[in-house]
């Protein structure tokens, strides 16, 4: 079943430091982190309550499978 995606605002400056603390720590690729479901995670938590991140994801709504 079809499920609506909205994205956070790549440009979002909590966005960009969370992804770039996550990509360049070493332990989460000496450990084999699940970035997707991480990212995932912080996500969801980060566009309830990110204004910009909201009206971003509004207008960037995308239906995946």
């Amino acid at each position: 079943m079809p499920k609506w995606h909205t994205p956070v605002d790549p440009a979002c400056p909590e966005v960009r430091e969370w992804w770039e603390a996550i990509l360049n720590d070493p332990l989460t690729h000496y450990y084999g982190a699940p970035v997707d479901e991480l990212g995932e995670d912080f996500e969801r938590r980060h566009m309830a309550k990110c204004r910009r991140c909201q009206l971003y994801g509004a207008e960037n709504v995308d239906i995946v499978d």
